[in-house]
């Protein structure tokens, strides 16, 4: 009788640590307002990287969480990729820039066509 208590305690311990660990790694849930803000922030973010003449963002991915602004995808050339973060930066309300943009190599720099 006692190794069905023992499995059972060591199931309900396993089971708790388990729900701990996904709470922890999920987060607290954002409100709304939140999401909203978030998303304000991603579009404001976005329009200022289309509204560059110099950049072609066409390929480039913004998310906001909490003022910190994510930038991934692809750019044709490394000063693309420098000024993307300096012009997510610019826009009121980011607090950092996390840059994960890459150049793709692949692509004919300063061509019509790529452009």
């Amino acid at each position: 009788m006692s190794f069905i208590i023992n499995r059972f305690l060591t199931a309900l311990v396993l089971a708790a640590a388990l729900g701990g660990l996904t709470a922890c790694l999920s987060g607290p849930s954002q409100t709304p307002a939140q999401r909203e803000a978030d998303k304000d922030m991603a579009d404001q973010v976005q329009t200022a990287l289309t509204s560059d003449k110099t950049l072609y963002a066409r390929h480039i991915k913004v998310r906001a969480e909490n003022g910190v602004v994510t930038l991934s995808g692809y750019v044709w050339t490394t000063e693309e990729l420098a000024a993307a973060p300096q012009i997510a930066q610019s826009v009121p309300g980011v607090t950092k820039v996390v840059n994960r943009i890459e150049v793709d190599r692949g692509a004919i720099q300063d061509s019509g066509v790529t452009r």
